[in-house]
């Protein structure tokens, strides 16, 4: 180390301690001239650990505002350059660790929200299936004889057993059987609808 240099970083040790003194005493010209003191370096320094100027510029402007906010701590501090940075450091270190989790939750949102938004798209189709469906049924059903239909209405819909289906009708077990039966081979024959029926012969 040259003699000059060596004045130079003796000269910069006593202003940053000068200025480290009048922060303590309520003097805000003293974190002016530290901020004048070392924002060069520590853009060139925190530039050295992650390339993003923004981010840089953002963490030495709060590590001032903190510590402005922290004077009154009693924090012993031998060297203030030291401090400043290694406090930098931390601070970029910080934010890359927030950042790194923010984009992991923001990618986990967006992975749910595709998740439900297909889960919806799913569920959608799956609504306009079954109310096409729906539409043929009732369409199909137009088109059976009324008496078929009504069977169709008790035994498939209703659900009601073929005995009290045959007294409603008027009409005997076998015929219920019967026009059951023609209902949905009708219904087969239109090419509407497909219709699983299961019932006791």
């Amino acid at each position: 180390m040259t003699q000059s240099h060596s004045h130079i970083t003796d000269r910069a040790v006593a202003e940053s301690k000068d200025c480290w003194m009048r922060i303590q005493q309520d003097d805000k010209t003293g974190l002016e001239g530290l901020y004048a003191l070392f924002a060069f370096e520590m853009m060139a320094f925190g530039l050295s650990i992650v390339p993003d100027r923004t981010l840089i510029k953002d963490c030495i402007q709060e590590l001032f505002i903190e510590i402005w906010r922290y004077r009154k701590n009693g924090a012993v501090v031998k060297n203030v350059k030291v401090y400043v940075f290694k406090a930098l450091s931390n601070k970029i270190k910080k934010e890359l660790a927030r950042e790194k989790k923010r984009n992991a939750n923001d990618q986990e949102l967006g992975a749910n929200a595709l998740y439900f938004q297909n889960e919806a798209e799913s569920g959608i189709i799956h609504l306009h299936q079954e109310e096409a469906n729906n539409r043929r049924l009732s369409e199909a059903l137009s088109k059976l004889p009324p008496r078929q239909m009504e069977v169709i209405r008790y035994v498939f819909f209703e659900n009601l057993p073929n005995e009290q289906v045959a007294k409603l009708m008027g009409i005997n077990i076998q015929s219920v059987y019967t026009l059951s039966w023609k209902a949905i081979c009708k219904l087969r024959n239109l090419y509407i609808l497909f219709i699983s029926f299961y019932f006791s012969l």
